[in-house]
């Protein structure tokens, strides 16, 4: 009993702050280096903590729903719900399976595969999350984080589980097919440790500030690479009240999708922003999500009350970001 109480206590520390996870120690030590930085280029007259971390965000009531949340989904990664690697790995052996004769040519160097990983799913990251905007019925799932009134890292998590358990679908559905055709293209195939470990792409991501995303930091690119990369900057402005930011910056790390389908908003110098959920004019709405239980349940009876109002014949879509209920 003990042994398994361990075991549970390693995974449950593996999925919160391992590798895989923007809370990994060296990614926060990569991000406190990056504030230092700009603390001291901005000459900002508050303390280096209290400014990085101001008592009113860190126990602030949004972000302790945070955190409930956090826990919640981690405790879910545990048990394998949103396990993207199995659904991948199920779906590349039938890809593969599909390639009788394997060509003479060598396998991609490492470096390309995990670029191509990174556009895959990054361009799957973008169209799942546009479409949780976008389409009536699963925008109270993904109005749990837009919700969010505060921002800190760990508000990256602050995630409904059929939101995640979509990504996962989808994700691995595109990873899959991309893996599959690796591994049956190439002499040799493409080593399956290869495929599945950390992405080049995404370490660097996140060793170069993408915690700064979710937080009141402001981090632009410039004009120019923020045509090519999402940066902090611009995820603030999509999590902003504001209309004109309504329905801007769907990427991930990738800027390009936005640039490509007319969504990109390029971040201007130190806006002042509203974070939450807002109106079609720009006004905030009362706060939905003000405990884990309402996190939870909410989403689920809003969006059957417009799957009601879908089969009555009633608009499909969203395109803005309002409460759950409307």
């Amino acid at each position: 009993m003990m042994e398994t109480a361990q075991t549970a206590l390693v995974a449950l520390w593996q999925e919160g702050f391992g590798s895989g996870s923007r809370l990994w120690p060296l990614y926060l030590l990569s991000t406190l280096l990056i504030a230092f930085v700009i603390h001291r280029r901005r000459r900002v007259d508050a303390a280096f903590l209290a400014w990085l971390m101001p008592r009113t965000i860190w126990t602030h009531p949004s972000h302790l729903v945070d955190i409930k949340l956090f826990v919640f989904s981690k405790l879910l990664s545990v048990i394998g719900l949103f396990q993207i690697v199995a659904v991948a790995a199920g779906l590349a052996s039938l890809v593969a399976d599909l390639f009788p004769v394997r060509p003479a040519a060598p396998p991609p160097h490492p470096l390309v595969v995990a670029a191509l990983l990174l556009i895959v799913g990054d361009f799957a990251t973008y169209w799942v999350h546009r479409i949780h905007h976008e389409m009536r019925v699963l925008w109270p799932f993904h109005a749990v984080h837009h919700s969010a009134e505060v921002m800190t890292p760990i508000t990256a998590y602050r995630k409904h589980p059929v939101y995640d358990l979509t990504k996962t679908l989808v994700h691995g559905t595109l990873l899959g097919l991309l893996q599959g055709c690796l591994v049956g293209l190439f002499a040799g195939g493409v080593g399956v440790g290869l495929l599945m470990g950390v992405n080049a792409g995404y370490f660097l991501f996140n060793m170069l500030g993408s915690n700064f995303r979710h937080s009141h930091v402001h981090l632009g690119y410039g004009r120019v690479l923020e045509h090519l990369l999402i940066s902090p900057a611009q995820h603030q402005i999509h999590h902003s009240i504001a209309p004109e930011h309504h329905n801007r910056n769907y990427g991930e790390v990738l800027a390009i999708w936005d640039w490509i389908f007319g969504t990109l908003c390029l971040s201007r110098s130190e806006e002042r922003l509203e974070f939450g959920l807002g109106d079609r004019l720009g006004a905030r709405v009362p706060q939905p999500h003000d405990s884990l239980a309402a996190a939870l349940i909410l989403p689920l009876r809003d969006s059957v009350k417009q799957l009601r109002k879908l089969f009555r014949g009633e608009s499909r879509t969203a395109k803005h970001p309002v409460t759950p209920a409307e």
